[in-house]
């Protein structure tokens, strides 16, 4: 996805940091062991997140010490691969998949080959993913068309393409074992999609504004020169506030496991933090490799270290 998903460092317990770092590690594990050594390229905390979530509807993983290419000498924790794993590592695949022809159709020159290059290296582990997740693949294709049908109108609101990528995330909510759990993942999950849209919209205003790309927010405020007003900023803030409200009543009825504080963390503290940081214009996450954030955790420890 994004990268905007990630905890508060400074409010984690260090029991819940270490579950967090074990998650993250377990991700990449599985990923490896599910698609190939190349597929730890595409871990991302939005993953991470997604398999924690995922984790409250099943046994809690037991966590161990493993060793990877990135430490190989002093082993990390890492939780066992469940279920919720799984799912998470198809999930990668499978969103930052269409994440990289969206770039090939949106870019031009050097960003748009290597998309193009790295998604022929992938189409492979997409097709597993989809195989193994039909349902769930389907959803994403048929969001990310109406998503992109809003696009190319360039419907001058916000609403309609957040509602997509919204119902995107949602979807992911049916990988849940029981019912009940169900409801309440595509509640917070719609939510969360609706807010990382607007995070993106905003964040990558600047260049889809001196490129003459369609985007939402600029469409919306009738913004020109690529930087927010203070009229969009408090707007944007109210509406975004409507959705993390949303995922805070949904996340009171989440089961209460040794994940849940971690997943407590990341609405509560991490997203306000991220939300904050990209309506001041800064950027609260770096370009990495294949739009991942493969190269580890030293921002987010660097947050933790920040007054």
């Amino acid at each position: 996805m994004f990268g905007y998903v990630r905890p508060l460092r400074c409010e984690l317990r260090v029991i819940d940091w270490e579950r967090f770092r074990a998650a993250y590690c377990g991700l990449c594990h599985t990923l490896a062991r599910e698609y190939g050594w190349k597929a730890r390229y595409l871990l991302g905390y939005d993953f991470t997140f997604l398999a924690l979530a995922l984790s409250l509807y099943e046994t809690p993983a037991r966590s161990g010490r493993r060793r990877c290419p990135a430490h190989p000498f002093r082993p990390r924790p890492c939780l066992a691969s469940g279920e919720a794993m799984r799912a998470a590592a198809d999930l990668t695949v499978l969103l930052t998949y269409h994440k990289w022809r969206d770039t090939v159709r949106d870019e031009s020159g050097p960003a748009a080959l290597a998309a193009r290059l790295v998604g022929r290296l992938f189409r492979g582990a997409c097709r597993k993913a989809a195989a193994r997740r039909p349902e769930t693949a389907a959803a994403v294709v048929r969001a990310l068309e109406d998503l992109r049908a809003l696009e190319e109108v360039r419907v001058p609101a916000i609403d309609p393409p957040a509602d997509a990528f919204a119902r995107l995330l949602a979807s992911l909510g049916d990988l849940a074992p029981e019912e009940g759990g169900r409801r309440v993942l595509r509640r917070l999950l719609y939510h969360l999609g609706r807010w990382i849209y607007l995070m993106d919209a905003c964040q990558d205003l600047p260049a889809d504004t001196a490129k003459g790309r369609y985007n939402p927010v600029a469409a919306r405020y009738r913004i020109e020169d690529g930087a927010l007003t203070e009229e969009a900023k408090a707007s944007l803030g109210e509406t975004a506030l409507c959705s993390r409200r949303e995922m805070e009543l949904a996340l009171s009825l989440l089961p209460d496991t040794p994940d849940t504080p971690v997943v407590a963390n990341i609405i509560l503290g991490g997203l306000p933090h991220t939300e904050a940081q990209v309506l001041s214009g800064h950027r609260p996450r770096a370009r990495r490799p294949f739009g991942s954030d493969a190269a580890g955790m030293a921002d987010i420890e660097d947050e933790g270290n920040v007054g």
